[in-house]
């Protein structure tokens, strides 16, 4: 029986090099040993402020960019980031404005196959049958396939979104501020929904977001972020109950307005 956790992921460190000049380069670490695990159906919360890291480290996770060191592995085995078929049929993003991660000369349809045609050996039929599934999953209508990004709502794009993320049958989804470009009412559908997926499926999720209420609601564990590192971690309810470290204090504190679900 394999008891090695859904994900783990050990030291991952990331340097960025920006130039300064004509001439000189000057490393920039953002991320400095980031570890933690995550078991099938829990959900992980990156929590922090504006430069902690926290997106960057979703980045890294669904292999959009590179780590400069450290490892991810998915069932015990280590994910390369240069695998990528492998990596997407496990883990898929959802990025934050869906109006610039959706290809407006597309139809829905398209967008949605396009994941299918690279990485399975669907036939034609069988990948229109799966769109049309997935289009359902997430609540729209098989008629949807046919429409342009633009010819739909902000929160049905998000909900393409996330059906292009589960397409694949992935076990893991990183969200990276998925909800923040979402007023309040589609924000709770959106999260209601990925609550009942979530039941249904199994799914894992890494949520990147900085509404405290939400990360309340949706989360099983958090990670505090700043400056690179990760300055507390723990069980959602007892970091907010009991926090520590002065960011989390702050973090608290400065969001103790914000809507909460």
């Amino acid at each position: 029986m394999n008891s090695a956790p859904l994900l783990k992921v050990s030291g991952i460190n990331k340097t960025f090099i920006n130039r300064v000049g004509l001439f000189r380069r000057k490393p920039v670490q953002v991320l400095k040993d980031i570890s933690f695990t995550l078991e099938q159906g829990e959900t992980l919360a990156l929590v922090g402020e504006t430069g902690s890291g926290k997106s960057t480290l979703a980045k890294i996770l669904a292999g959009v960019v590179p780590p400069t060191s450290g490892e991810i592995e998915v069932n015990g085995e280590v994910i390369a980031f240069e695998d990528t078929p492998k990596r997407c049929k496990l883990i898929r993003m959802i990025f934050q404005d869906p109006n610039s991660s959706l290809n407006p000369q597309l139809r829905v349809g398209r967008i949605l196959e396009a994941p299918l045609r690279l990485n399975t050996d669907l036939s034609e039929e069988e990948r229109a049958n799966t769109v049309i599934e997935t289009l359902r999953m997430v609540g729209l209508l098989p008629e949807h396939a046919l429409f342009y990004p633009q010819m739909i709502s902000l929160g049905q794009k998000q909900r393409v979104a996330l059906a292009r993320a589960l397409i694949l049958d992935p076990k893991i989804i990183v969200a990276d501020e998925a909800f923040s470009m979402l007023d309040v009412s589609m924000r709770s559908q959106i999260v209601n929904l990925l609550l009942k997926l979530q039941e249904r499926l199994g799914l894992s999720y890494v949520v990147v977001a900085n509404d405290l209420g939400l990360v309340r609601h949706i989360s099983d564990k958090v990670l505090i972020m700043h400056q690179g590192e990760v300055v507390e971690s723990g069980l959602t309810s007892e970091v907010f109950a009991n926090p520590q470290h002065d960011v989390t204090k702050r973090l608290i504190q400065n969001h103790g307005h914000e809507y909460r679900l």
